[in-house]
């Protein structure tokens, strides 16, 4: 299986923020009442303050960060999440990891990018095994943002059990690294909920 980061790292880097808030304003205004209302206020928040946020991010130097590629009609967006920032906020927090066998989390690793060559992978634990799923961004299905080789070497290794931190759809929300990244998912959010018509 081919790697399709490299394919996605390019494509995102011609995705306009503006154009698929357009495209989703405009969606939702033609939807409902409702929806129009919702569109209004996206407008206005596109207008206020997203039209001066840099795209794509610049993930600084010796941070570890997380670039989280979703496709949409409109291209592929890249989401940041600060790693160093979750793991800051799990510390605080007192949030618990969550015991898992690795063939029970094996699917949230994207295989098809990991380095499976010993002599090439530099070991990097000073953050914990993470996973996020969304119903709005991983079709409800779990995906690892942080220790994808550490999920993968349990199962491969037969492990009993791997320690995995857990969050779901508004628990990550604090790990977007940029501000179009938080504002972008809570659109998908209010489109989801508008084409659906949940409220």
């Amino acid at each position: 299986m081919e790697s399709n980061i490299q394919l996605y790292e390019t494509e995102s880097q011609y995705f306009s923020p503006n154009k698929h808030f357009i495209s989703r304003i405009k969606e939702m205004e033609k939807k409902s009442v409702h929806g129009a209302k919702v569109a209004k206020k996206w407008l206005k928040t596109l207008n206020q303050s997203l039209n001066n946020e840099t795209y794509p991010v610049i993930h600084p130097i010796g941070h570890e960060t997380f670039s989280l590629y979703v496709e949409y009609p409109s291209g592929v967006f890249e989401y940041a999440l600060d790693i160093d920032g979750a793991t800051s906020l799990i510390k605080e927090e007192g949030i618990k990891p969550v015991q898992f066998s690795p063939s029970n989390i094996i699917d949230a690793v994207n295989q098809s990018n990991i380095n499976k060559n010993p002599n090439r992978i530099k070991p990097n634990h000073k953050n914990p095994v993470m996973v996020i799923q969304s119903q709005y961004l991983t079709n409800n299905k779990p995906y690892c943002i942080n220790g994808n080789h550490r999920i993968f070497e349990a199962y491969r290794n037969n492990d009993e059990q791997i320690e995995v931190y857990v969050f779901k759809d508004l628990e990550f929300v604090p790990f977007f690294y940029n501000v179009l990244s938080k504002e972008t998912y809570y659109l998908e959010i209010d489109y989801h909920n508008v084409v659906n018509d949940n409220r």
